[in-house]
């Protein structure tokens, strides 16, 4: 994969996004991919790209690290319905049945 400059005034989002979308389909071809989604910027942008890519094909683990705000680990994993994350790690190695749908 080759690495670009890319200034703010050469860039459009939908060639962008339809380059990462072509790039992650290729890379993974007929496969599964996994990623991890923290709720920050850069994981949601990746899991938002990767489901437009891959759709059921990717598999989204949403990681809570104890140290959100209330209710905020809910929040993130409802904006991501699709059909992931596919399980939520809390404190502990408790996993998902507080999180309704997550395994």
């Amino acid at each position: 994969m080759e690495v670009k400059e890319l200034t703010m005034g050469k860039l459009n989002p939908k060639i962008f996004i339809e380059e990462k979308i072509r790039e992650i389909v290729s890379t993974v071809e007929s496969g599964l991919a996994i990623n991890a989604l923290s709720g920050g910027v850069d994981s949601s942008a990746v899991t938002m790209l990767g489901h437009r890519a891959l759709g059921d094909r990717l598999k989204t683990y949403f990681i809570e690290n104890g140290i959100m705000r209330e209710g905020e680990a809910k929040q993130i994993v409802g904006w991501f319905r699709f059909p992931g994350p596919e399980r939520v790690d809390r404190p502990g190695g408790k996993t998902g049945s507080h999180y309704p749908g997550i395994l």
